[in-house]
């Protein structure tokens, strides 16, 4: 006989799973404020994964393994403690604001986040009111190390700024600080390879139970003419800091030797993995994607090659760890040939892991999304055309996962006719798919789409939809942030019965003005306290506004509400929490090709990437 559904059964999970934490890190000998804490992250993969509220108990007892499940029900109910709980009076009033407001900017140097990547958050305590020293924000950087120039940072003191309100994090100004801005947390330049970069999004650790709290980042190095390099850094406070100016991030510590063992936290030591020996194994759109439960991460390169690392963080709950000599990662010699399974021949996106079947599934510049099982069993289809002379036929963002209707979402920048781009929902069995247009195709790279907070309440419900952005008419190639020519277009697709997707063209759509170009990765955050769901987005383009929001909780829009310029657009952007507290509801996102812009550069002529945290009036 057949469960029961189990309406917003979630809710039982995050309760159960916080009690359990608070036992078992009492037990770990764990006292005082950090015995009660509980800790979170915002990163890439949290927004490629997606856990609706309703489903049958068994599938929310697998689900649940992945702590992303949690945070995504602790943040979309109306009991979640998810949001920060202020336990003292803010310093000043929070004052309302009518549009998005810049808080601070920080210059990364000759370049920052890649285009459609992410930077990583870490919450210290998600139970408490914001942590000015703890809760930090990594940004990678694609630009080659060196003594002035790093490819990895991270900033804390984060609730600063003026904009609106006085920042809980603001102090008084002196020579060295700004007081109103983020401060260098730390700053590295690792180097296994001469003029390494870091072209994808971080990850950082995570295992409540156990203590394992945001202490250690995971990332990939990669070079031209070298292979893909797996970091892990056991960060130290300070390392690369300026003394004299803690807003600059160009004095960085370099990394360039690597411990043979598990880096102890807070050394300021990380691990060197090669990913295989081929020189053209460089990777430039494979972000990894740590599964918390087994200690493992899957990542792929540009030749089609997916690798699976083992004790990746040496978790205290990994068996491989329990011993005096904890190993350092590892690739998984279970897993295909010597860790590796070639997937496809072209370049692979982040893999995303499915915790229902515990499939993988990737995206390849062939235009196929591949789905390959533990046993290395590999299906695929059709979403793009693949074809290198149409050049956007690509997938270029991971695909979107959600486990409990057993759906998989992908897009392409054109479709096997090359007629349109496609917005493509599959089983995650592969045995069916739904394809949508979307826009023009051949014109420019589509990214990842969002699904609405209907959507996670309901598939099935009226309001449900699935938004993607694309172009219309013919844009001037290649598609770059000075292109001219076509419009911009916001689409929404409905579901019919079973969460199905609306076979067809896209039932709601609005122009986005021109002339047309490629669209950042969307991005949508539900506002549990207010019950109102925002939509994020910004276009990689010259003429300004080009980033812009819009409440889209009861119907799709005819435009977008409030819009501010940023550079020539954003990377992939994260958002903080829901909170009362000054400037601690924010996005956090690299403005592309920043030229003179940063708030701690009057350069001129500086160009490169600008760290940017950014202030939504909605969120608090």
């Amino acid at each position: 006989m057949r469960t029961a559904p189990f309406y917003r059964s979630p809710s039982i999970y995050v309760c159960a799973v916080l009690l359990v934490g608070l036992i078992l890190m009492r037990s770990t000998g764990i006292s005082g404020v950090a015995s009660r804490r509980f800790p979170t992250f915002e990163d890439w993969s949290t927004r490629h994964v997606a856990y609706p509220h309703v489903g049958y108990q068994p599938q929310f007892d697998i689900v649940a393994r992945d702590p992303r499940s949690l945070f995504h029900w602790w943040q979309r109910t109306e009991e979640a403690p998810f949001r920060h709980r202020r336990r003292r009076p803010l310093p000043a009033p929070i004052v309302p604001r009518t549009s998005m407001s810049r808080d601070w900017s920080i210059y990364l140097g000759t370049a920052g986040t890649a285009n459609g990547m992410y930077p990583a958050k870490f919450s210290f305590d998600v139970t408490a009111t914001p942590n000015c020293a703890n809760d930090f924000v990594v940004f990678p950087i694609a630009a080659a190390g060196s003594a002035t120039q790093p490819n990895l940072v991270a900033f804390n003191n984060l609730y600063s700024g003026t904009a609106g309100a006085t920042g809980i994090c603001n102090r008084t100004a002196t020579a060295s600080d700004t007081g109103v801005a983020a401060t260098v947390y730390w700053s590295y330049n690792v180097q296994a390879v001469s003029g390494g970069a870091v072209t994808t999004s971080p990850v950082i650790s995570y295992d409540v139970p156990t203590g394992e709290l945001g202490t250690k980042v995971a990332f990939v190095e990669s070079a031209a003419g070298a292979p893909a390099h797996f970091h892990v850094l056991a960060f130290k406070a300070k390392d690369g800091q300026n003394s004299s100016n803690l807003q600059s991030v160009l004095s960085p510590k370099t990394v360039n030797t690597f411990v043979t063992a598990a880096p102890v936290d807070g050394s300021g030591t990380a691990t060197d993995l090669a990913l295989g020996s081929s020189t053209t194994g460089t990777d430039t759109l494979s972000s990894p994607f740590v599964d918390y439960t087994y200690d493992k991460a899957y990542v792929g390169n540009d030749i089609g090659v997916l690798y699976r690392i083992k004790d990746v963080f040496c978790l205290k709950t990994n068996p491989d760890c329990q011993g005096t000599s904890k190993p350092v990662p590892s690739l998984d010699t279970t897993w295909g040939t010597g860790g590796a399974i070639t997937v496809c021949s072209g370049r692979l996106t982040a893999p995303v892991l499915d915790y229902m079947s515990y499939n993988v599934f990737v995206g390849c510049s062939d235009g196929k999304l591949y789905s390959i099982s533990q046993m290395g069993a590999i299906k695929s289809i059709t979403v793009g055309d693949g074809v290198a002379a149409k050049t956007y036929g690509a997938i270029v963002d991971p695909p979107l996962v959600d486990s409990l209707n057993g759906f998989v979402y992908a897009v392409s920048g054109s479709a096997s006719s090359g007629a349109n781009g496609v917005l493509v929902q599959a089983k995650t069995d592969l045995s069916s798919f739904v394809a949508v247009p979307v826009g023009s195709g051949n014109q420019c790279a589509i990214h990842a789409p969002a699904l609405n907070n209907a959507y996670y309440t309901s598939p099935t419900s009226a309001g449900a939809l699935i938004y993607v952005a694309g172009v219309t008419g013919t844009v001037s190639q290649p598609c770059t942030a000075s292109s001219t020519g076509g419009a911009l277009a916001l689409y929404g697709v409905g579901f019919g019965t079973g969460g199905v997707m609306t076979a067809g063209a896209p039932a709601h759509t609005f122009s986005g003005g021109t002339p047309g170009n490629e669209w950042a990765p969307l991005l949508e955050f539900y506002n549990s306290t207010t019950a109102v769901d925002w939509l994020f987005a910004s276009v990689i383009c010259n003429p300004p506004p080009n980033m812009a929001s819009v409440n889209i909780t009861t119907a799709f829009p005819g435009g977008f509400g409030s819009v501010v310029s940023e550079g020539l657009g954003t990377s992939g952007m994260i958002i903080d929490n829901v909170s009362s507290s000054a400037q601690a509801s924010s996005l956090y996102f690299n403005s592309l090709f920043q030229n003179a812009t940063c708030n701690n550069t009057t350069s001129a002529t500086a160009t490169g990437g600008c760290a940017v945290k950014l202030t939504q009036a909605g969120l608090q």
